[in-house]
């Protein structure tokens, strides 16, 4: 049997290719293959009546259908649907490879909340090799523990079509092996993400789907009571270090948690608490709006306090000395 691409086709029956793309992916032209990213059709194949409605379903009146192709996302719109991003559409090659290889994790969801794709970088992130399973059992909207996990408000307004954003989010991480991932084993890992989710509308500001982007913004990799530790340092840095506090977090006495804590990362709870807040000093004073004296300030500390010493026992420089190397930079 002779094969053509879909151009060809649609130049045979003087219409659009976007035409061509709706009946191919409908499963509408008989003997139709896929070999990649391209299809290939019966040269001699009958151009099949249009059967697609000008009105649109809402969401809760038919199941969305579930994709594992971005390609096919991208191409199941009418002809009369202007597609948001038109500009790439003599391009879906580049599109697909875009979103499947983006290095971050985004899913993709319909209105009423079901997922419809999952990148590589997001399969990855939650250990699973069989998207199906998480696209045939995962709707975001519906998800129990939304509130628990500080997410509510956040998905609420996303779905509702704005452009929203949550900034140093704890992953339920555990929570999501143990539900989604082939291998069960419990993570050693303890995970914030930054998220941003963003509408894609058409032409009539009807909502099509929601985009969540993941980007980690902190990431822990220890026994449960270092990362533990690590966190409430990380949480706490402009304030006045307590190791009482500290080992009340992690429920340890004070005088084993130092040993353990040193044991496995080399340093003191003090010494890490230093260094985070060094480093947060160091990014205030690339900050030419502020003095030196209110760069320390915004740090939680006395720039004629003993903090100066530390931080050019670790630096090298002077804090002065070193936002100047910053400016000559």
């Amino acid at each position: 049997m002779n094969y053509i691409t879909i151009k060809e086709v649609a130049n045979k029956w003087g219409v659009s290719t976007r035409a061509v793309t709706y009946h191919v992916v409908a499963g509408r032209i008989e003997g139709a293959i896929k070999r990649g990213n391209l299809w290939l059709i019966p040269q001699d194949v009958d151009k099949p009546s249009d059967a697609r409605r000008k009105n649109r379903s809402m969401p809760n009146e038919k199941k969305p259908e579930v994709h594992t192709d971005t390609r096919a996302i991208y191409e199941q719109r009418t002809h009369k649907t202007q597609w948001p991003f038109h500009s790439l559409y003599e391009n879906k090659e580049l599109f697909v490879e875009m979103i499947r290889y983006f290095p971050y994790p985004i899913h993709i969801c319909a209105p009423d909340g079901t997922m419809l794709l999952a990148n590589d970088a997001f399969l990855r992130f939650s250990q699973i090799s069989n998207p199906e399973k998480l696209y045939h059992q995962h709707n975001v909207l519906l998800i129990p523990d939304l509130e628990r996990w500080g997410l509510k408000d956040f998905v609420l307004r996303a779905f509702h079509g704005e452009t929203v954003q949550a900034c140093d989010i704890r992953v339920p991480y555990h929570e999501i092996i143990e539900k989604y991932a082939d291998n069960k084993e419990p993570p050693s890992e303890s995970i914030f993400q930054n998220m941003t989710a963003f509408p894609i509308r058409d032409d009539e500001g009807e909502l099509l789907y929601v985009v969540t982007l993941f980007i980690t913004s902190r990431y822990y990799q220890d026994r449960e009571e270092i990362m533990r530790g690590k966190e409430y340092i990380d949480d706490h840095w402009k304030d006045e270090f307590d190791i009482d506090k500290l080992a009340g977090a992690v429920h340890i006495s004070r005088y084993h948690y130092t040993r353990l804590f040193k044991q496995h990362t080399g340093m003191t709870p003090y010494n890490y608490y230093q260094d985070i807040k060094v480093g947060k000093l160091m990014e205030m004073l690339c900050d030419n709006n502020l003095s030196v004296a209110q760069a320390f300030a915004e740090c939680g500390v006395d720039f004629n306090g003993s903090f100066t010493k530390v931080f050019k026992e670790k630096t090298g420089m002077t804090p002065s000395q070193y936002r100047k190397s910053m400016r000559e930079k």
